[in-house]
């Protein structure tokens, strides 16, 4: 068999073409072509002037055909030009019809719907990443302490008007947020001005609460938590509240009646965290839910009117699974506390990216765990750790962007009488001569997906507010919320606080350095934030009491509500623990509720935001 390895050379070698012939061939196809293309530019011309149009030309052409005996005794016209001369007439006509005839209301609230839903689909794949932190006034937002008769606060979730909050007594609270008031000038039916009206209810007004065991009256079965309730989440169309609790039960709640309608033992252990995706799948009939536990896995679950089902499980994580986020739809991101990893779970691939933390050798304070993962969609999330360490990851890079160290400062160290037994001052100094002051936890972290807002909670009695660059790769400090940066100390400060304790580690000027931090005012928070729900106050959340809800794009925000659980204890346990005194001076005061914080643009800003 001959092949092009077995040939001749001779035969291999292929002909070349004839360079002197070929342009001229070239030449004379263009030549061809160059006149036929004459011709039919010519037959063009003639069928676009008026006086060659027959009466079943089309409408729009015959309507300006009377007129265009003037555009043929124009001298050097082309037809692109008459062309662009009828399209223009045509636009002008178009205009007059719709001046006379008037715009249709009807028509124009779709558009307005097709904008916002444009817009949600922007934000869901993240096209659309508003930068609007700069904007918001977090130091003077007004805030509001609530509370029921119960223990810590564990977990908070929100969904437009209500609040929904779980404590260590087995309890399930559902409050009612209140709208807040405009701030500005209202005016009478003459058109004078009038003063502002009178203040309205700030606190969330208490709708329903279930503790313990419940009956559901059309199976007749039992459901509930015999044990603490350590993690609440509401799904996006608001019809589902799912809890979890250390009985290692997942149970879903009907969110209008708070009735128990079924409950899952799946989980081997304690359920600490779940998160449902912000939008429904088409895959599937339900919404979808994650759900973590002590037992080392995350689980998903099918959550809908006709029935709830598990889906799958996910395993990876070496330790518990303290916190999670649903990405996307079958995309969720999670943490492993001890195990120092976070990891982006991608479920119809069954795959999953480990991303590993752990600070460096040279920085004061090492990670022990991660405890706390927010979301920023899509290829971004927040973790925070018992170092006090904030940092921020992409799904395209192993090792953090960017690190804040220290974000809510140190925990002063007690005094000497608190430290030790001994009687001699000497003695007890002595024995705590190598004690420094410790970081305070990452307790709570909460994102606005499409935003550029990151809200951080841990028992130094403030929320602080992060705000993310605009390339996405720096963390930058806001300050607290509901206060003046005087009224507690930047992350810098306290940072340049911590090298100076590791600078001098004699208990002399330790003890001086916490003595200077217990004059500091005394926090807004009385005790640990155990979570932090945000809501975005556009016109159609603040007026959810109305039957049919306005349309509202992003442009016109008119603010957040964030709303944080407080406990005594840590959500998780008894690491940090406040007693039940309450003056205003000590430090080791706690409440058991939630704070809410209504947060406006700055008098100097404008609601709207960059896209």
């Amino acid at each position: 068999m001959s092949s092009f390895f077995t040939v001749p050379a001779s035969q291999r070698k292929r002909k070349r073409e004839d360079r002197a012939t070929a342009p001229a061939t070239k030449k004379r196809g263009v030549d061809a072509k160059k006149d036929t293309g004459s011709r039919r530019a010519q037959e063009r011309e003639d069928s676009i002037s008026g006086s060659d149009l027959d009466e079943d030309e089309n409408d729009i052409v015959s309507d300006l055909s009377g007129e265009d005996s003037e555009l043929d005794s124009d001298d050097g016209e082309t037809a692109a030009d008459r062309r662009l001369k009828l399209a223009e007439r045509y636009l002008d006509n178009i205009r007059e019809e719709v001046d006379e005839a008037g715009f249709d209301a009807a028509e124009i609230d779709r558009d307005l719907i097709a904008e916002r839903l444009k817009e949600d689909v922007d934000e869901f794949k993240g096209r659309a990443f508003r930068q609007i932190a700069s904007k918001l006034s977090f130091s003077t937002a007004p805030h509001c302490f609530f509370r029921s008769d119960t223990q810590s606060t564990t977990s908070i979730a929100i969904h437009a008007p209500y609040v929904y909050t779980v404590s260590k007594d087995k309890t399930l609270t559902k409050w009612e947020l209140a709208t807040p008031a405009d701030s500005a000038e209202t005016t009478n039916q003459n058109g004078n001005s009038k003063r502002p009206p009178r203040p309205q209810r700030k606190k969330p007004k208490r709708v329903l609460y279930a503790r313990g065991m419940r009956k559901n009256a059309e199976t007749g079965e039992e459901h509930g938590h015999t044990g603490q309730i350590l993690c609440v989440a509401v799904s996006p169309s608001g019809r589902f509240v799912a809890t979890g609790g250390a009985d290692k039960k997942l149970v879903i709640w009907d969110a209008e009646t708070l009735t128990p309608t079924k409950t899952f033992t799946q989980h081997r252990d304690a359920v600490c965290t779940l998160s449902f995706a912000r939008h429904i799948s088409t895959m599937s009939s339900g919404e979808q839910l994650f759900s973590g536990s002590y037992d080392r896995c995350i689980k998903t679950w099918s959550i809908s009117g006709a029935g709830h089902a598990y889906v799958e499980t996910l395993f990876g994580h070496q330790d518990h699974v303290t916190s999670v986020a649903a990405m996307a739809i079958d995309q969720c991101v999670s943490v492993g506390a001890r195990d120092r990893t976070a990891r982006l779970w991608k479920v119809v691939d069954e795959a999953q990216l480990v991303f590993r933390g752990g600070a460096s050798k040279k920085a004061p304070y090492q990670e022990c765990n991660i405890d706390c993962i927010a979301p920023l969609p899509p290829n971004h999330f927040v973790t925070g750790s018992d170092s006090g360490s904030i940092s921020l990851w992409s799904v395209h890079k192993k090792k953090p962007l960017y690190t804040v160290s220290l974000a809510h400062g140190l925990d002063p160290i007690p005094p000497l009488n608190e430290l030790s037994p001994e009687d001699d001052r000497e003695t007890a100094a002595h024995n705590a001569r190598h004690m420094r002051p410790m970081p305070r936890w990452i307790t709570a972290l909460a994102t606005v997906p499409g935003t550029d807002i990151v809200l951080s909670g841990s028992w130094d009695g403030f929320i602080r507010a992060w705000r993310i660059s605009d390339e996405k790769k720096t963390i930058i400090p806001l300050g607290p919320i509901g206060t003046s940066h005087s009224t507690a100390d930047s992350p810098s400060k306290q940072l340049n606080q911590s090298l100076a304790f590791d600078a001098t580690p004699d208990s002399d000027s330790m003890e001086i350095d916490a003595q200077a931090d217990r004059k500091e005012p005394g926090p807004l928070i009385k005790g640990v934030v155990n979570g932090i729900a945000i809501l975005e106050r556009r016109p159609e959340t603040a007026d959810a009491g109305q039957s049919k809800p306005q349309p509202a794009s992003a442009s016109q925000l008119r603010g957040l509500c964030v709303v944080a659980g407080v406990g005594k204890e840590h959500r998780l346990g008894r690491f940090k623990c406040y007693s039940n005194n309450y003056d205003e001076g000590s430090s080791a005061s706690g409440r058991n509720g939630a704070v809410v914080f209504e947060i406006s643009f700055a008098p100097n800003a404008t609601a709207e935001v960059d896209v």
